[in-house]
């Protein structure tokens, strides 16, 4: 009996190490599919917040990434399908894209920052020497 159950788990085991996904002759390295994966966010992101704008500009956001990274649609969807199959690398690439785009918010708001600051400093300077005048007069 003891025999039979170590038997079922190590067959359980073994199935369970398969690769049960093919990979794809084409398959996109994890460091490039991450970047596409946030480009394709930030893109999905910008369209839906700015629809007129990018309608008017006739913006192709799949030929954009396609052009960009020279892949096709096919080596593209082969690739997040294997990906998308094994959770493990998945994660890992949407935690490098979720710390990416942390980046990009805290480089925004530094630039974002020092922007007010040069505006503050300049409306000051534009303050002071208006009162220079004043007092001139």
């Amino acid at each position: 009996m003891k025999i039979n159950h170590f038997i079922i788990i190590i067959i359980l085991f073994i199935s369970c190490q398969l690769d049960l996904v093919k990979k794809p002759k084409n398959l996109i390295n994890k460091k490039k599919m991450t970047l596409i994966m946030q480009d394709m966010i930030l893109i999905k992101s910008i369209s839906k917040k700015y629809q007129n704008v990018i309608h008017d500009e006739n913006w192709f956001g799949d030929i954009y990434i396609y052009e960009k990274y020279k892949i096709d649609c096919l080596i593209l969807v082969q690739s997040q399908d294997y990906y998308a199959k094994s959770p493990k690398i998945y994660l890992k690439i949407h935690n490098q894209i979720k710390s990416n785009i942390n980046k990009m918010i805290d480089s925004i708001g530094l630039l974002s920052k020092e922007e007010a600051r040069k505006i503050k400093e300049k409306n000051f300077k534009k303050n002071d020497s208006l009162k220079l005048k004043m007092e001139e007069i």
